[in-house]
């Protein structure tokens, strides 16, 4: 389209030089304004892939480390070779896992140094697991054991925990920080869209066009994050699901052990010190009239072995009690009760009602018990205990509650792991365990389980 000399003159006078100048000024401001927002939305996105990236394999060094570990500690403590073949398979993928966080530490110059520390914390923590390992294949047990209980491998795990949570909240902030500049780029194009109305009906078309395409990306977009996050909740619950089962396994494991180490202490000490005793007792009728200091030593001889007598059966006990299946969980709590009152001297109030529990759930109970005791003895400095274990509805309710010093549950050490080893019993059986404590308020320690399994 050619314009005459006359249009142009009109177009130029100073009755059209003013719109058009508006006009000008509010399209290319427009366009200005939306093609800043675009890049930078672009760029934040291309960041915020990176930094997702980041976290998942932050997240899968974390997993790796946890299978692993779990593995080892398995393989340790069952002695079984098929608790290797996931340690193998994982460690297999670890080098090349690291080697990706590697890469992508060069691509993220911003999160360089957090991508090293956990590769280097990786590495740390694999070298410790494959030497506890190589120590217990070796036979070297107890040296494998003493290394896994040491704080090197928490202190690691920890460290690998702590960069993965930072890049997560990274991950996070930078999302959040797209999806305001989404809004604000969605306010200026509202701002555009209504000066360029004025400009006409065909610009107005293609910029309700741009929004509805916007709109729907960002609508697939949304669809698409719900349905990854939903994947990721799947993985976290069937994880979650393993490594309990796998705590359960070696609990009963623990238990199967401990009571074992009972039969053999029952089946050979016992049947050492019962000789020892008769042999005394031997000696003793034959060198009667031989003197005093000659039967002093005897009889001294024969209250030690006594005494090793009564620790043997207090050792079987507390390792496996016999009279859980013998007198039932009433009266076993009550000689528990007893027993500690005689050995701590502080006295027992006890509130133990017959109920009829499944041999699992009466031994959790009873370990319940036993450990609160413990507690109370090495830390509550307290006079007097109370213990309650009563049925309301369908539930089991038992109470171990003291008039000691009492603590602030949240100053409790790292490594104290006795309420935690309780509370995980107990829910391993549907149940649960709450703890009441202050300074000088003596404890409480309530717990509750299914009496049906």
């Amino acid at each position: 389209m050619v314009l005459s000399p006359d249009t142009l003159r009109r177009l130029t006078s100073s009755r059209y030089l003013g719109p058009l100048t508006v006009a000008l000024a509010v399209s290319v401001s427009g366009l200005a304004v939306n093609e800043i927002s675009y890049q930078s939305l672009e760029q934040l996105s291309e960041q915020n892939a990176i930094i997702l990236e980041a976290r998942t394999l932050a997240d899968q060094v974390r997993l790796t480390a946890l299978m692993m570990e779990s593995a080892k500690r398995g393989f340790i403590l069952t002695e079984r070779e098929t608790f290797l073949e996931p340690f193998t398979e994982m460690s297999r993928q670890f080098e090349p896992l690291l080697a990706r966080v590697k890469a992508m530490s060069q691509r993220y110059p911003e999160e360089r140094e957090g991508l090293e520390a956990l590769a280097e914390a990786a590495r740390r923590k694999k070298s410790e697991m494959e030497e506890v390992l190589q120590r217990f294949h070796s036979g070297n047990r107890q040296s494998a054991m003493d290394l896994t209980l040491t704080e090197i491998g928490r202190e690691n795990m920890v460290r690998i925990s702590e960069i993965a949570d930072e890049i997560r909240s990274q991950e996070t902030a930078a999302f959040n920080h797209v999806q305001q500049l989404r809004g604000r780029v969605r306010f200026w194009s509202r701002i555009g869209i209504t000066g360029l109305v004025l400009l006409g009906v065909a610009a107005v078309f293609a910029v309700l066009r741009l929004n509805r395409e916007r709109e729907k990306e960002r609508a697939r977009y949304v669809v698409d994050l719900k349905a990854e996050r939903d994947n990721l909740e799947v993985q976290v619950d069937r994880r979650t699901r393993e490594l309990t089962h796998l705590a359960q396994h070696l609990q009963r494991v623990r238990e199967e052990e401990r009571g074992h180490l009972a039969r053999e202490l029952h089946d050979e000490l016992g049947g050492l010190l019962t000789a020892a005793k008769l042999d005394v007792a031997r000696v003793k009728r034959q060198v009667d009239g031989a003197g005093a200091e000659v039967a002093e030593h005897i009889q001294r001889l024969s209250q030690t072995l006594d005494a090793g007598i009564a620790l043997k059966r207090r050792i079987i006990e507390d390792l496996r009690p016999s009279s859980l299946d013998n007198l039932g969980l009433q009266r076993t709590l009550e000689i528990q009760c007893a027993e500690f009152a005689q050995r701590s001297e502080i006295r027992v109030q006890t509130e133990i009602s017959d109920l009829k529990l499944d041999p699992e759930r009466a031994l959790a109970v009873y370990r319940v018990v036993q450990e609160a005791l413990t507690n109370v003895a090495k830390y509550a400095q307290a006079k007097e205990v109370r213990v309650l274990l009563q049925r309301v509805g369908e539930r089991a309710r038992l109470r171990v509650q003291d008039d000691g010093r009492g603590f602030d549950p949240k100053l409790v050490r790292d490594g104290s792991h006795g309420l935690a080893g309780m509370r995980f019993r107990l829910r391993s059986y549907g149940g649960d365990l709450v703890l009441h404590s202050a300074p000088g308020q003596g404890t409480t320690i309530e717990a509750t389980l299914p009496v049906e399994p």
